[in-house]
């Protein structure tokens, strides 16, 4: 074999060579996030609709604590309150807070909850608030409610509490 063609041998297989992939290669890289502070939501005060005679009909508590009572059934209104709740989370965000019933009482429906924010505009929907912008790291909901009676169905007796959830997320 002469020299020339000992070099093309030579540059064909080491051009061979390169244009193999490699089999196995390495390739340090980093992931990326944002770490915000969690959302707690603590209750301040229960939401109250104090003494309430047995007879049907539908009762507001605002969020102010004052009472819309159009069928009567306001019955000792000392004890009525709306609900206050302490929000932490991050100031100028938008979230979404759905209010839901989820331990219902025979003969009681709770429901078309009113909520504002800090002393705001009060915004009602039904139970769900979509891209609220809480405007401090802490802020103060309080909510309203209607309460349903059905005489029918309803007891008697004090103390009686239906079970109802504030979520608090991220829009």
């Amino acid at each position: 074999m002469d020299s020339r063609t000992k070099t093309t041998l030579t540059t064909l297989i080491f051009t061979a060579l390169i244009a193999i992939p490699a089999l196995a290669t390495d390739l340090d890289t980093t992931a990326i996030l944002d770490i915000v502070e969690g959302i707690t939501v603590t209750e301040t005060s229960a939401l109250n609709f104090g003494d309430v005679a047995l007879n049907t009909g539908t009762m507001t508590v605002g969020t102010d604590g004052a009472v819309t009572d159009p069928d009567f059934l306001s019955f000792d209104a000392a004890t009525v309150s709306q609900g206050v709740f302490s929000i932490n989370a991050i100031a100028g965000n938008a979230y979404d807070i759905v209010i839901t019933e989820n331990v219902p009482a025979v003969g009681l429906i709770l429901d078309n909850f009113q909520i504002n924010i800090d002393g705001g505009a009060d915004e009602a929907g039904a139970n769900s608030f979509i891209g609220v912008t809480l405007s401090a790291a802490t802020s103060t909901l309080n909510l309203g409610a209607d309460i349903t009676v059905d005489a029918l169905t309803a007891s008697l007796g004090d103390g009686q509490t239906i079970g109802y959830q504030v979520s608090v997320n991220f829009n």
